[in-house]
């Protein structure tokens, strides 16, 4: 049991912020949850802090983090319309100034194969799959990248957690991972396991200043 840490959470509207929160009450944590819309946040009312803002909000964001044990960031381009110029490099640069100002070392953000890892092997399927998404969705493809740099030159204890097309269900079945051209990766990962890998991190160091790419098993 984690006891009562708290985990400071960006990125959490969407539909794998929503696995997070479930896994992070689940596994005891207390939760500080950051969003533009409180509303969307309804059915966690009472369960979780709430701090309404946006990515450029620094106040806000100071105020989300304060006191937090770590920030799981599930912050990414969920579509291929990039609103401006990488917003969630921007959104980070903000996070992690809050966090060197809190005193706050442990941060896990979701990232893709967009971002390589110096471990990589060459895998095809997944070097092919970065060059499409890169053609199709251009903004979202440097966004990603331009984050991943930005969180492995920072000094915190960063884990970038790559991942494959998402889909809805459960944390079932357990999770693979390892790097890309040396570790079997299949091209699906549930938003489930992806959640509890994530929360999982809070504690496990095996992953700290690396970027391992998970899917299901």
């Amino acid at each position: 049991m984690a006891g009562k840490k708290t985990i400071a959470l960006f990125g959490a509207t969407g539909p794998t912020g929503r696995h997070v929160i479930e896994e992070a009450l689940k596994q005891g944590y207390n939760l500080s949850v950051y969003t533009r819309d409180a509303r969307k946040l309804a059915s966690f009312a009472g369960r979780v802090e709430i701090v309404v803002g946006d990515l450029q909000d620094q106040r806000a964001i100071a105020k989300c983090v304060q006191g937090a044990d770590a920030v799981i960031s599930a912050l990414g381009p969920n579509s291929l319309k990039v609103q401006g110029d990488m917003p969630v490099m921007h959104g980070l640069t903000h996070i992690i100034a809050a966090m060197k100002h809190a005193g706050m070392r442990r941060l896990i953000q979701i990232s893709t194969a967009a971002y390589r890892d110096p471990r990589d092997g060459f895998a095809f399927n997944t070097h092919a799959f970065a060059m499409l998404f890169k053609v199709i969705a251009r903004k979202g493809y440097d966004d990603i990248k331009a984050t991943g740099e930005l969180v492995a030159h920072s000094d915190l204890d960063w884990t970038l957690v790559r991942i494959p097309n998402l889909k809805d269900g459960p944390a079932a079945g357990g999770v693979d991972v390892g790097w890309y051209g040396k570790t079997r990766l299949s091209t699906k990962l549930s938003r489930g396991n992806l959640a509890k890998f994530l929360v999982d991190q809070v504690t496990d160091r095996k992953f700290v200043r690396a970027a391992p790419g998970i899917a299901n098993h």
